[in-house]
């Protein structure tokens, strides 16, 4: 018995194979890459008004970051400003579009594996299981998120919930990852709350992990809560909540994805 338990390996620990294996993408070499972004988003009573499209390229190397929107896209912006002003009613796609990139979405995108390091900095396994990707073997690691978000020792702002999820292929490469994250505080009649989906698609360019295609849908809320669950007189007296509060909701859905991606020219 002690000979046959001396020949089983170690059991090893999922994270620290998963970060022993992001380590391997140090993301040093020059990269660039065109993208194509979509936006599409509503709220109450404005469905559709905030969708719209555009592309553009980033670099990254030595020098740092660059991002270059083309000449059209600029002035398809600046010619639905001009509109907007005559029309506070005409849709502005391009500006909608331009207004959701963001610089770190960007630099995730170019470097997913230094993001994933630092989502695994104080994370702890809830699971691991078989499963696929692609059509292909997989195994997934479902990953409790340690939150950094300040205030949550305020009685009104909740410790956020975010969880990671991570396949990883029969050679031990992240090829796809999904984050949720939610959010939520509540403040005397209203409660309100923010719900974040992203996931990305995985590629190896060289020493670079890096994102081919990202989506990420954000919704928001604001409920209003019953004046009895804040001031229990009130409940005694038959309370009910104010006509003045009324649900609000909004959603944005965004998606990315890099095309040609390689070594700058």
């Amino acid at each position: 018995m002690c000979a046959l338990l001396a020949a089983l390996p170690a059991a090893g620990d999922p994270l620290s194979d998963l970060r022993a294996v992001l380590r391997r993408y140090p993301a040093n070499a020059p990269f660039a890459a065109s993208a194509l972004l979509q936006v599409k988003g509503d709220a109450q009573g404005v469905a559709g008004a905030r969708t719209g499209s555009t592309s553009f390229e980033a670099e990254i190397g030595s020098a740092g970051l660059t991002i270059r929107v083309r000449p059209a896209a600029l002035g398809a912006a600046e010619s639905e400003a001009e509109n907007k002003k005559r029309n506070p009613e005409n849709l502005t796609p391009t500006r909608t579009a331009l207004s959701a990139l963001t610089i770190f979405d960007v630099v995730d995108a170019l470097d997913a594996a230094s993001m994933l390091l630092n989502d695994l900095d104080g994370a702890t396994l809830i699971q691991q299981t078989p499963s696929t990707h692609a059509g292909k073997p997989a195994t997934l690691l479902r990953i409790k998120v340690k939150s950094t978000l300040a205030g949550t020792s305020s009685r009104f702002v909740n410790v956020p919930k975010i969880e990671l999820r991570v396949w990883i292929d029969s050679n031990g490469i992240p090829v796809a990852a999904e984050r949720d994250s939610n959010y939520s505080a509540s403040f005397l009649f209203v409660k309100a709350g923010n719900e974040r989906k992203e996931r990305w698609e995985l590629a190896v360019a060289g020493d670079r992990l890096y994102a081919s295609r990202n989506d990420e849908d954000n919704r928001a809320s604001a409920i209003p809560t019953p004046p009895g669950d804040h001031f229990p007189a009130a409940r005694r007296r038959g309370g009910g909540v104010c006509d003045a509060f009324q649900a609000r909701s909004s959603a944005r859905r965004a998606s990315g994805e890099f095309v040609g991606a390689g070594a700058p020219s």
